[in-house]
């Protein structure tokens, strides 16, 4: 994430920790490489899991 200044690795680790929090046992999550590549920012993070449903913002 350019605002992180995270590295390619920090963002797999990044990436797969997003999949661990918001997976359930019901509903697994899974990041394409793609939809991960367009993943630069923490806004950009947020936006992605909240339009998915991923996460629920309230503010």
């Amino acid at each position: 994430m350019n605002d992180l200044d995270a590295d390619s690795l920090d963002l797999v680790e990044l990436i797969m920790a997003f999949e661990e929090e918001f997976s359930t046992d019901d509903s697994p999550v899974e990041i394409s490489d793609e939809d991960a590549e367009n993943i630069l920012t923490v806004q950009d993070a947020l936006d992605f899991l909240t339009k998915k449903g991923y996460l629920k913002l309230f503010y």
